[in-house]
């Protein structure tokens, strides 16, 4: 990983700048991909067909039969609900094949979806890169300020500042 600093000790903001645009052109090819993308999953008893969007908002529900007419509430409301979670997996698996990568580092796209990730992992996951960033420009106005070097122990984040973030 780069320091994020040009030769000059001051923040590289080109290569930020840079970076930026790049995932943003990946997120705008992911959401391309993911506009065209459906999911159409059919029941064991090929009664009823589930269809979702990209994004796994139910687009359509069609009955092939008409053998629901004849079928208990409860029956029915089953068959509706089995199919329709077939189809939020499927839709999820096919989102996190589109990425490429999860969003979250160590975290699978089903697991942030369904609540299964503890949530207070999965933001010190995201915040972490800016904090190691803060900390890298903390580190350098020690630098300028004092005289020391950003690899001296003395220029070092204590551990003991609480800066309002929990750390593992």
């Amino acid at each position: 990983m780069t320091s994020g600093f040009s030769k000059d000790g001051l923040p590289d903001l080109g290569s930020a700048i840079q970076a930026f645009e790049e995932e943003q052109a990946k997120l705008t090819e992911f959401q391309r991909k993911l506009a065209e993308t459906t999911t159409v999953v059919e029941s064991r008893n090929h009664m009823v067909t589930v269809t979702l969007d990209g994004n796994g908002e139910l687009s359509e529900l069609k009955f092939n039969t008409t053998a629901y007419r004849s079928m208990a509430p409860a029956q029915l409301s089953a068959a509706i609900t089995e199919v329709l979670q077939q189809a939020r997996q499927e839709s999820l698996e096919t989102m996190q094949k589109l990425m490429g990568r999860s969003p979250v580092p160590g975290y699978e796209l089903s697991d942030l979806t369904s609540g299964q990730a503890d949530l207070a992992e999965v933001l010190g996951k995201i915040m972490e890169p800016s904090l190691n960033l803060v900390s890298e420009l903390e580190g350098n106005a020690d630098h300028e300020a004092d005289g020391k070097t950003p690899e001296s122990p003395q220029t070092a984040r204590h551990d003991d500042e609480d800066d309002g973030w929990e750390r593992p």
